[in-house]
């Protein structure tokens, strides 16, 4: 499906609110001398990415970058997203994708699609299943030619493909049989009942989370054993972050039936980032220790400092700000005006940005597409805007349902402060 979409693109990094300034011609003119213009956000086939080269410069040799989307339903974002991608991979040595869905079925996808389309079918959340996504995957084919694949990885706790995660069973069975046969069939009977019927009935949670903690704990006790059964290969780690992962996921589904309104530090959104912060940690340090990592995910997941806004949920981007910060730079993307869709594909309408946010300083500022670096900068005459609590389109909805989104996704409601 192809998006329904005209937002202008901005594009930014994250930073905390320091001073006021109020001089919003000084800001705009501090703006258009310290940019860098983006030329296009499509990739092509012979694209050589000069315009975007000013990254190696501001990224240096971070191992990290997380790129942020102020809302999923935006055809540029993922327009702009898939050449980020493509240039980071080709020039600046990133050989992984991280995405927004399911650890397990990211990583078995990455193993066994047999194309572009089949592989991202088996994976991500349909929220991304679209004409502009696609050609990201069928790179991802491509480059299993070359002697650098760009691999598919995957840092979410929840289900994120239906005919993905059907491999689940006969995956942890091969894993557990390395120790106990007979516990391997146990596995595998009850994860088919889940995955195919028992995980949305909510008198079934209780009885799945204790028998996920039993199979989590099963892995983590015979960790040394399964890494000499799987010699070289990460496996047994997925397999435990699949089971680490069902915990939390029921935790939140629990959560969110008992307490939808909860956005607070104990509510279903928390229980989900924890988790994400987690999946992305061993990824990084255990799954990929020597690669660096793209993570594509939502502004709001990705961002470093929630208390700071009128949000109270700790974010993944907070717990991975903490473990990783030498290591990590964030960008953040954001349109200024236009239209997108919601995860259920209804159609809604951006309004152009309020005089004073951030979006309106960007938009004002000339290009179409354009990149600001918050990181290195001191404040200085022009650039208060950064330095100071302001407005800006974080899309995150209060109440899922409202928009008809999963659990844990965004839809448009809100403006924060940045």
């Amino acid at each position: 499906m192809k998006r329904f979409s005209i937002a202008t693109l901005l594009v930014a990094t994250l930073a905390s609110a320091v001073l006021a300034q109020n001089d919003t011609a000084a800001w705009i003119a501090w703006t258009r001398a310290n940019h860098f213009p983006i030329a296009s956000i499509v990739s092509t086939p012979r694209d050589d990415f000069a315009d975007l080269r000013f990254f190696k410069d501001v990224i240096g040799e971070r191992r990290l970058v997380q790129l942020g989307e102020s809302g999923h339903g935006v055809g540029q974002f993922d327009s702009a997203k898939v050449r980020l991608i493509k240039f980071f991979h080709e020039q600046m040595g990133f050989d992984v994708i991280a995405f927004e869905s399911s650890i397990f079925e990211c990583f078995a996808a990455n193993a066994n699609a047999t194309s572009g389309v089949d592989m991202l079918q088996r994976s991500i959340f349909t929220v991304w299943a679209t004409e502009e996504v696609l050609p990201l995957f069928d790179y991802i084919q491509a480059t299993r030619r070359t002697d650098r694949p760009l691999l598919l990885a995957g840092f979410d706790t929840q289900i994120s493909s239906a005919r993905g995660v059907g491999d689940r069973p006969a995956f942890l069975r091969r894993v557990v049989a390395a120790i106990d046969s007979d516990y391997a069939d146990e596995v595998a009977s009850f994860d088919t009942t889940f995955v195919t019927r028992t995980r949305s009935d909510p008198s079934k949670w209780d009885e799945s989370e204790a028998f996920y903690d039993r199979l989590d704990r099963f892995f983590c006790e015979h960790h040394d054993e399964l890494v000499e059964a799987f010699p070289g290969d990460s496996t047994p780690l997925i397999a435990e972050r699949a089971a680490y992962s069902m915990v939390r996921y029921i935790r939140q589904l629990r959560t969110q039936a008992a307490r939808p309104t909860d956005v607070g530090p104990e509510g279903a959104g928390a229980i989900r980032d924890a988790g994400m912060a987690e999946n992305v940690t061993v990824l990084a340090r255990d799954v990929h220790p020597e690669r660096k990592i793209l993570i594509w995910a939502h502004n709001f997941h990705v961002r470093y400092a929630n208390a700071s806004t009128t949000s109270i949920q700790p974010t993944m981007g907070a717990v991975v700000a903490e473990r990783f910060r030498p290591d990590l730079y964030t960008i953040g993307l954001y349109m200024n005006w236009g239209s997108a869709a919601y995860n259920n594909r209804t159609i809604y309408v951006i309004n152009p940005a309020i005089s004073g946010s951030m979006e309106w300083v960007l938009a004002n500022t000339g290009p179409a597409a354009l990149f600001v670096d918050f990181l290195h900068q001191r404040q200085e005459q022009g650039n208060g805007w950064m330095f100071q609590t302001r407005s800006y389109l974080i899309n995150d909805c209060l109440n899922p349902t409202a928009c008809g989104a999963p659990i844990g996704q965004h839809c448009p409601t809100t403006r924060d402060p940045l």
